[in-house]
Order: structure tokens, then C-alpha cells, then sequence
């Protein structure tokens, strides 16, 4: 109802502090010192240095070679296609000759890094980087 003037109080906002002034409470402590514990431990498990060194794997038809990446060699591998030439040196490994017909393994480049790879799919020669020796064989290879 307009113009009707209510007998109630007027309303008046006030500031009811915080009862807690204090932001960071003991449960803060119990929940953030685990967790920043369990980053760091995480760290180290990830990016410690291991002692296996890394391997260059080369698989080809019925035959598997394995290299330390920091070898110098010049491996001729057989496929149904013909010879497939591929050299390790300076901590790398690439395909520099194959008889496909494409030519992409050999434009691939050098691989570096662990878990890179390059593969001349048609003379079926794969040849990836891993880290440490063949302990319990190939996981799986696909043709």
C-alpha cells in the first residue's frame, strides 16, 4: 500500500565483523604441507636422471639391433623393398637411403630424443629411441 508509513524501525545495515581475523587456520597447515610434500617427491620421481642411457632401436622385418644413441655406425637393414641405409652419429639417428618410392622416412630427418621415431613403412624398417637395453623384448610391433 502506498503512502502508508510503517510502524517498524527503519532498517539499518550493520558490519558484523569476522569472527576469525586470522586467514590461515591449522587444517591450511594439514591440507598444504602434505600436498606441496607430494609435488616435490612427484618432481624428483619425473625428472631424476636415471642411469639408462638411451638406445636406438632398429627393427627390421625378422631382425632387431640395438645401439647406444651416441654410436657411430652405419646399419644396412634388409626389407622387401630392397636396402634401407641408416647412420647414428652426434647423438642421432636417421634414414639416409631407401628404396621407396615416396622418400618420406628419408626427408623424416634424424631422430634425438627418447620416444621419437622414424619408419620407411613400405621396406618395413622401423627405428625409434628408447631409454636403457631390451630387457624382456618388444612390447608390440605392427606391420
Amino acid at each position: 500500500m502506498r503512502g502508508v508509513r510503517s510502524t517498524r524501525e527503519p532498517l539499518v545495515r550493520r558490519h558484523i565483523p569476522c569472527q576469525n581475523t586470522n586467514p590461515i587456520r591449522v587444517g591450511d597447515f594439514l591440507i598444504t604441507i602434505p600436498a606441496l610434500g607430494a609435488v616435490i617427491v612427484s618432481f624428483f620421481l619425473v625428472y631424476a636422471g636415471s642411469d639408462n642411457r638411451a638406445s636406438v632401436w632398429l627393427r627390421s622385418e625378422n631382425v632387431e639391433w640395438v645401439y647406444p644413441v651416441d654410436a657411430n655406425e652405419t646399419i644396412i637393414a634388409a626389407g622387401p623393398l630392397g636396402t634401407t641405409v641408416i647412420e647414428i652419429s652426434g647423438g642421432s639417428a636417421r634414414i639416409s637411403v631407401s628404396p621407396c618410392l615416396n622418400q618420406t622416412c628419408v626427408a623424416s630427418g634424424s631422430i634425438r630424443r627418447p620416444g621419437q621415431w622414424a619408419a620407411c613403412l613400405p621396406n618395413r624398417v622401423m627405428l625409434y629411441i628408447g631409454e636403457g637395453e631390451n630387457k624382456n623384448g618388444v612390447d608390440a610391433t605392427t606391420w
